[in-house]
């Protein structure tokens, strides 16, 4: 018995020591509900729903170990670009492609191996007197939208401008919304396909505005050196993505705000 533990225990930490390790580099700010904590801390308690779903992936494939660093944006990209890492999530934009290496399918990115395909909605009070029509703001002027500190300025699809109002969380936007401070916030809407509602906007009377008013699908890319070295792994935490979305950890945060 204690020599078939001692096996186990052999072949497991021969496991451990081969693994590859995969250095994975996230912004170092909070990015709810993606990336919680700021700074070069890593959180080891509720880390971010994409953390957690990396992590998720990684189990998948043992022969890979996880690294994971916070620097600023874009010195990720920068880590990236001279393979001093190994991996971030980033959306598509052809000037990247020269240096990360994207899932293709026929020389474009295979969206069915995104590491996630979000939508985001505007939010407004059950009484407001405009409404939105998928390109602009109808029947309303000077529309305030509340969004937590560090969050891009918005602009509708044909360009009309909203006044950006930043507050130190979701939950202060929120509270302003309730109490008519400003017009709107934005919450996650559609979760890779599935529409989705946050409990925290049905408590609080808001309803969510439809079409969403913007989309973003990010992908799990790799540096060059990375996917030289190791494209077979590399490979298989692709396919995971093609089965295993992680849309019930994105909704369980949004659930906890």
């Amino acid at each position: 018995m204690h020599l078939c533990s001692l096996i186990v225990l052999l072949l497991f930490s021969s496991t451990a020591i081969a693994a590859v390790p995969l250095k994975f580099c996230y912004e170092d700010k909070l990015l709810f509900p993606y990336y919680l904590g700021s700074g070069a801390l890593i959180p080891t308690d509720r880390p971010g729903a994409s953390i957690e779903h990396l992590k998720l992936l990684m189990q998948k494939v043992p022969q890979l170990r996880l690294e994971l660093v916070r620097m600023p944006w874009k010195r990720c990209l920068a880590a990236m670009a001279n393979n001093t890492v190994d991996a971030v999530i980033a959306s598509y934009h052809p000037e990247r492609a020269e240096f990360v290496r994207y899932p293709l399918l026929q020389q474009q990115p295979d969206p069915k191996r995104a590491f996630a395909e979000h939508h985001t909605c505007l939010v407004s009070r059950e009484d407001a007197e405009w409404s939105w029509d998928g390109q602009k703001i109808v029947g309303g002027n000077e529309i305030v939208i509340g969004r937590p500190l560090g969050y891009a300025a918005i602009t509708s699809p044909v360009g009309q401008k909203f006044q950006m109002h930043y507050t130190l969380s979701g939950t202060m936007d929120l509270d302003l919304l309730k109490k008519g401070r400003i017009n709107a916030v934005t919450t996650l809407c559609n979760i890779n396909g599935q529409p989705f509602t946050a409990r925290f906007i049905a408590d609080r009377g808001l309803k969510v505005l439809y079409p969403p008013l913007y989309s973003n699908t990010g992908y799990l890319v790799f540096s060059v050196d990375f996917y030289q070295r190791q494209q077979a792994l590399a490979d298989l935490l692709w396919e995971q993505l093609a089965v295993n979305k992680g849309s019930d950890i994105y909704q369980r945060y949004l659930n906890e705000q």
